[in-house]
């Protein structure tokens, strides 16, 4: 199976469409609950075999990983550069900056993709294994994280959802931004 066979994102990946584009062209951005009140909106994507969410606002792209540049002297988390269109893209692999005992990642094998955040005017991406889906969820479904995650690695995350029969973590964006 391909890796764009992975992914909602399609086709849409390989041409690198904004994540909001991304969701108005395939459909995409459940909501879990016909409830009222305040929703927040999350894209959905596993790493590692968990499963994790970021809020849809700070998602900007979902590329195919190109040839990545390794920076010397750089910190483990920092997979290296990547040329986007003419700019430059620090990779980041969230596995290695949460001290996670993954496999040692350096550009994805096939089937790979780098979720592009952003934050405060920083750019940068995340090094994820499948994109799922965008959706929506009320606020007050948002548990806390999960007392099971190691202090350590707790400060990476800002709540848990219960979702499709899983947890998912929701990621705090600056903190991943800046391990």
């Amino acid at each position: 199976m391909s890796s764009t066979e992975n992914s909602p994102a399609g086709e849409h990946v390989q041409t690198g469409l904004p994540v909001e584009e991304k969701r108005v062209l395939c459909g995409t951005g459940k909501r879990d609950s016909e409830e009222s009140g305040p929703l927040r909106s999350f894209l959905e994507f596993s790493l590692g075999g968990q499963w994790y969410a970021v809020d849809l606002g700070h998602a900007r792209r979902i590329l195919r990983p190109s040839p990545i540049a390794r920076v010397p002297g750089a910190p483990s988390e920092v997979v290296g550069l990547m040329n986007r269109a003419g700019e430059v893209l620090a990779v980041l692999d969230l596995e290695k900056a949460m001290g996670m005992k993954g496999e040692v990642r350096g550009p994805r094998e096939e089937g790979g993709f780098v979720l592009v955040l952003h934050l405060g005017g920083k750019e940068a991406g995340l090094l994820v294994d499948a994109v799922e889906d965008t959706w929506e969820i009320p606020v007050d479904k948002i548990l806390p994280v999960l007392e099971t995650v190691d202090s350590a690695r707790a400060r990476f995350f800002e709540g848990t959802v219960a979702r499709d029969g899983r947890f998912v973590g929701i990621l705090n964006v600056s903190i991943c931004l800046n391990p």
